[in-house]
């Protein structure tokens, strides 16, 4: 199966009635008549999670189950960015030279009977998901430059007093984690694996102490304490939540950010490092530096008159987050290396079942991932850190 089963037939609300309120209702249109339509799954097995997508977003089956327990309005937060925020943003990036789209258009909302958002069709306008499993080093100029450009916009619009930017979101706000089980049970793969490398019975050791709770106290502290400087992070900001542009759908140039549900005000760092999680340890010194770079260009070019953050700020926010390297690199990272064209199981069979997501630490990928990072966060004393925190 190539799509996510869930998306390969549409509820019966979305009809040609549905589509002709939604294509008049910003005024760009009148009189619309529906000759004929085509519905189609709008994303492959292992692209998405939180939403169904049909080219129209919804919600539904075990999906909801899972996102209804959480402490989060997902759809009031998505419609609050994209009728408020995003616009704005567009704007100071445009002034400052910046001219590639940030986030779709949204066309369209509504809260009752259903909830439902339409955008403008990123496929149509050229876009595609990501076409490798591991960024390359250009790629990942790409991502962290785009994300330094959103960051500046959010961080400006916040100096001019915008209004109810300070939300707190992302993973570790979500509520009870085990509500997403997932991560609890990718915790304890992670360690079974750490288990059986060579030369890593030091770390084994020591992860051995630090239980899921301990290190998800730990994170939520970290990610609601004060950033030097703080930022409107997209909170779930990775490969599977942006669309790109290019050449014969592989050289990379373009690249639109999308999802705006678990927003997270806060130091930048925590897109920083979530970001990271799928991206080769040894690139991200480069990447953090051209993102910084970005950030502050766009701030320079769009006539900010406030003080600017340094490089020296980032790197100390950066430095503090290292429990969240841990975090990330022992359960979403498994996951992000998979290739999805072996994936046998889609996001719904992996929720019913997540020893379904064991088979991802065996990938060697991920391990020679795990390798290269975890030596280096035991010689930081992180896993000390988190041991014996409170």
């Amino acid at each position: 199966m190539s799509f996510n089963a869930d998306e390969l037939e549409a509820p019966e609300w979305i009809n040609s009635n549905f589509f002709r309120k939604a294509l008049e209702y910003n005024g760009d249109l009148a009189n619309v008549t529906i000759n004929d339509f085509h519905i189609s799954p709008a994303t492959a097995i292992g692209d998405h999670f939180a939403s169904i997508m049909f080219r129209v977003k919804i919600v539904q089956g075990i999906k909801k189950d899972v996102l209804g327990q959480l402490d989060v309005d997902l759809f009031a937060t998505e419609i609050f960015m994209y009728s408020e925020v995003l616009n704005e943003c567009g704007k100071i990036l445009k002034n400052a030279g910046y001219n590639s789209l940030l986030a779709a258009k949204m066309i369209y909302q509504s809260t009752e009977p259903q909830k439902v958002i339409v955008f403008e069709d990123l496929k149509e306008l050229g876009y595609f998901m990501f076409p490798r499993i591991i960024p390359t080093e250009k790629d990942t100029e790409l991502i962290f430059s785009k994300l330094g450009q959103y960051h500046a916009a959010t961080f400006k619009l916040a100096a001019e007093g915008h209004k109810d930017l300070k939300r707190k979101g992302g993973v570790f706000n979500l509520g009870d984690m085990d509500n997403l089980g997932f991560f609890r049970d990718t915790f304890s793969f992670f360690k079974e694996l750490v288990e059986t490398l060579p030369g890593f019975e030091e770390a084994s050791e020591k992860l051995s102490k630090i239980s899921f709770d301990k290190i998800v106290n730990k994170c939520r502290q970290i990610v609601n304490a004060p950033g030097t400087y703080e930022v409107l992070n997209h909170g779930d900001y990775y490969i599977k939540n942006m669309m790109f542009k290019g050449k014969n759908g592989i050289d990379l140039s373009e690249i639109v950010m999308v999802d705006f549900q678990i927003c997270h005000w806060g130091s930048p760092s925590f897109d920083v490092v979530y970001t990271s999680a799928l991206i080769p340890p040894s690139m991200r010194p480069k990447a953090y530096k051209l993102y910084f770079d970005t950030f502050i260009d766009v701030l320079k070019k769009s006539d900010y008159n406030g003080s600017l953050p340094t490089f020296e700020q980032l790197q100390k926010d950066l430095k503090s987050y290292r429990s969240l390297d841990l975090f990330f690199l022992a359960t979403i990272s498994s996951f992000l290396c998979a290739d999805k064209n072996k994936m046998k199981d889609d996001i719904e069979a992996l929720l019913k079942n997540t020893n379904l997501f064991k088979t991802f630490y065996s990938q060697s990928t991920y391990i020679s991932y795990v390798k290269e990072l975890l030596p280096r966060l035991l010689q930081e004393g992180i896993l000390d850190d988190i041991i014996n925190s409170d």
